[in-house]
């Protein structure tokens, strides 16, 4: 199965205003959650409750600018994704997300729309 955002970086990506297409979405199912291909939520759909869209690590990094400021460029590492930039006195800084223990790429990039949210570099 495709690695996507978890339950509660899907839940703020909604509260945001992200959308963008997926074919996975968290179902809640007698107050347990899980997450499931929403053609098959379509399907069956008989006692499921969808609540939130769940992304891969494509559909976000797809939705990520390729820069938000003049010297600004999205940066891919082994941990950590971001915007690496030199300012006016050569000091190098990160606004990005790095991967934290048990969590998957999708869900760093999910982390660093929110921030970039946060801090209103991004609207949705």
């Amino acid at each position: 199965m495709t690695k996507t955002t978890n339950y509660e970086i899907s839940k703020k990506l909604a509260e945001i205003g992200f959308k963008a297409e997926t074919h996975f979405s968290w179902i809640e199912e007698c107050n347990f959650f899980r997450i499931e291909n929403k053609n098959w939520i379509e399907n069956i759909g008989i006692g499921f409750k969808e609540l939130f869209p769940a992304y891969d690590l494509e559909t976000l990094l797809d939705a990520l600018p390729e820069a938000i400021r003049n010297n600004e460029e999205l940066n891919l590492k082994k941990n950590e994704i971001g915007y690496f930039f030199w300012d006016s006195d050569k000091i190098f800084s990160l606004i990005g997300a790095h991967k934290q223990k048990n969590e998957s790429l999708a869900d760093t990039a999910g982390r660093l729309i929110i921030l970039l949210e946060s801090k209103n570099l991004i609207k949705f």
